[in-house]
């Protein structure tokens, strides 16, 4: 492959920079990373293991005090805690003898009475205080941390010396294990990072189908958007014409006549509301709808709204109730889409409720700074198997009851929408022949 063509290649595809950055930059993150916490673990373990080391020894100091007269008890004391603690190394009580010292008792019985010199045990002996120093045995290939510690007598007087090592042995081979799977993982995550550069002719491939479809989808769309508003023209004109054919000729009809005119009325108001719904449901698709929420007082506009249903609850005998609020409540809602949400809440409740009432209600939840707004309604209700489907899309109900009733199966999937983008939710609770109630919030003014 020729340069030119290797770089019209990563032109045409730069994603595959991505791979290759990948390549590179994730196994040194995971490297880097490891090696962070490696060397953290590590240093807490040296210390950890440093004050371990330090308070055993310490621990030998308090008790060998009583028995530093008495040799036999020091070395089976030393055999004791050599015992309890197989990562000791070196136990040795030392005297001061002249300048150097001489081991009481030890780990190695051997060298019990041997004179030592060791520039450690005159710091500690000088310096009166413990000294601690992380060691390599060139021997067992292991580091000790070594511990010298004085030993006093009940005036706080200097009468001798704990010389002891603790191995981390086993901490380094936790370590030298953790080091290896950090060198797998790095590896792992190289093949990993290879595997991805060879898919990446196929991922782009994944890529271009889904911005075929977004663009096939945004098609269909506008073309919704675009019949549906051609076709309200005409269906605007049909209901029109139709109410004027009924005031004009209604004397002179008969009965069937009457009812054929009623029946296209119905059908163009079906049909209208369709188109309203499928727009409605494309714009909110599109982000084509305004959200940006206003102060509003709720139960004023709740109010205004059911006024505006008592015509359609009258004509059907039901009784239509309205809880006001006693005080004001003021929420966060877009105006238009807080009347859309509720119109369609009273619409569904008259046009699925034979006899009874329907009941709004406002209340508010300061704690959670809510404010709910419910219809109630004594209604068909909906069957247990349908619930979890009625905020689908173009979803009904078909039952002997409502096979009569026109309607979408859109308006509750727009209640859904708008409620998840204003910043509320829809619930419902439903009992199949005795009614439903649905419940919205908004958020309160802060």
């Amino acid at each position: 492959m020729k340069l030119k063509e290797i770089f019209e290649f990563l032109k045409t595809f730069p994603g595959i920079f991505y791979s290759l950055f990948l390549i590179v930059f994730f196994p040194l993150f995971i490297f880097f990373s490891l090696q962070f916490t490696i060397s953290r673990f590590e240093k807490n373990t040296n210390s950890t293991l440093q004050t371990e080391a330090l308070s055993i020894a310490q621990i030998f100091s308090q008790f060998s005090q009583d028995f530093f007269s008495q040799p036999e008890k020091l070395q089976e004391k030393v055999f004791q805690i050599q015992k309890e603690n197989p990562n000791l190394k070196q136990v040795r009580i030392l005297k001061k003898e002249g300048e150097n010292f001489k081991i009481l008792a030890s780990q190695n019985p051997e060298e019990v009475g041997a004179i030592l010199e060791d520039p450690v045990l005159i710091l500690s002996w000088a310096k009166n205080e413990p000294v601690a120093n992380l060691v390599f045995d060139q021997n067992k290939k292991e580091r000790i941390w070594k511990v010298t510690n004085p030993i006093k007598n009940s005036t706080e007087e200097k009468i001798g010396l704990v010389s002891l090592g603790l191995s981390l042995k086993e901490t380094d081979e936790i370590l030298t294990a953790l080091i290896l799977k950090t060198f797998f993982l790095m590896i792992l995550g190289i093949l990993i990072c290879i595997f991805l550069v060879f898919q990446h002719t196929r991922l782009f491939g994944y890529v271009n189908l889904f911005l075929k479809m977004k663009e096939a989808e945004k098609a269909k769309n506008e073309f919704i958007r675009m019949a549906t508003h051609e076709l309200q023209s005409p269906v605007t004109n049909i209901k029109n014409y139709v109410l004027e054919l009924k005031e004009i000729l209604s004397p002179k009809l008969n009965e069937q006549e009457k009812k054929f005119l009623e029946v296209v009325e119905v059908s163009a108001k079906n049909l209208s509301d369709l188109m309203a719904d499928i727009l409605q449901v494309s714009r909110i698709e599109q982000e084509g709808l305004d959200f940006a929420p206003q102060i509003l007082d709720a139960s004023k506009e709740t109010e205004e709204i059911v006024k505006n249903f008592e015509i359609q609850a009258k004509q059907k005998n039901l009784k239509l109730i309205f809880e006001k609020p006693k005080e004001k409540v003021l929420i966060l809602a877009n105006p238009y889409r807080f009347k859309e949400v509720l119109n369609n809440l009273l619409t569904n409740a008259i046009k699925y409720t034979f006899e009874g009432e329907i009941k709004m209600e406002t209340k508010v939840d300061f704690s959670k700074k809510r404010c709910y707004i419910s219809v109630e309604d004594t209604g068909v209700g909906i069957s247990a198997e349908n619930q979890r489907k009625i905020f689908e899309k173009f979803f009904r109900e078909k039952r002997k009851e409502t096979s009569g009733i026109p309607g979408t199966g859109l308006g509750l999937w727009l209640i859904k929408e708008i409620m998840r983008r204003s910043g509320g939710d829809i619930f419902f609770e439903s009992r199949e022949g005795k009614g439903s109630k649905f419940t919205v919030y908004f958020p309160l003014v802060k």
